[in-house]
């Protein structure tokens, strides 16, 4: 699934439109502090380092993967239909448009 710089402008207009609808109480004597977001990770760095070291491991090029294609296409044998690539070109361009 590809997310597209439209959409996240979206839900950041709709994050930002439902902040400011929520109601503000009447003075009730207590003092209003502002509300900030938090976020409480489920991991440790242990689990993040771990992560890293694993990723640093892993080749860019997945060979397994990259061969097969390469060889069609040097062949000739390699072919894209083409209303499936202007189907999600137009899809693309769709979700990009709707607000």
């Amino acid at each position: 699934m590809m997310i597209s710089r439209t959409q996240i402008d979206q839900v950041i207009k709709v994050y930002r439109a439902s902040k400011a609808s929520k109601p503000v109480p009447r003075d009730t004597g207590v003092a209003r502090t502002a509300q900030q977001d938090k976020i409480r990770l489920s991991f440790s760095m242990e689990d993040i380092e771990k992560v890293k070291r694993l990723a640093h491991a892993s080749p860019d090029i997945r060979q397994e993967i990259v061969e097969p294609l390469a060889k069609a296409v040097e062949s000739g044998e390699y072919s894209v239909d083409p209303e499936s690539v202007a189907e999600k070109m137009l899809g693309r361009l769709l979700a990009d448009r709707i607000r």
